[in-house]
């Protein structure tokens, strides 16, 4: 997966603004800005791809692995049982992934 430079998404100076929007509201309608940047993370090749998947409704949701159209996912060790955190913790893999960004709570 080639990496692109986050400048070409957003200004660098806002990445803490956005970071902390999506950190209070990880689901839901994002500002222009941080759309580009969940849009970009989020549209990587299926075999790879990282993703959640609702293991108990309303109640689990685990890390997995994709492996391609067809196959089954690899279940990481995380479990989560509020999707916010879920979704936050997939979100800082995704930004280390993409741009080489730490992302700390």
């Amino acid at each position: 997966m080639a990496k692109i430079d986050l400048k070409t998404l957003i200004r660098t100076e806002d990445l803490p603004t956005l970071v902390a929007e999506f950190r209070a509201k990880p689901t839901g309608q994002h500002s222009p800005a941080l759309q580009r940047i969940v849009n970009h993370i989020r549209s990587e090749p299926m075999t790879g791809k990282l993703a959640l998947l609702c293991t108990k409704p309303h109640e689990e949701w685990r890390l997995v692995e994709m492996n391609g159209r067809g196959k089954p996912m690899t279940l990481r060790d995380e479990v989560f049982h509020d999707i916010n955190d879920a979704e936050w913790a997939i979100f800082k893999l995704r930004m280390k992934r993409h741009f080489d960004v730490d992302l700390t709570d």
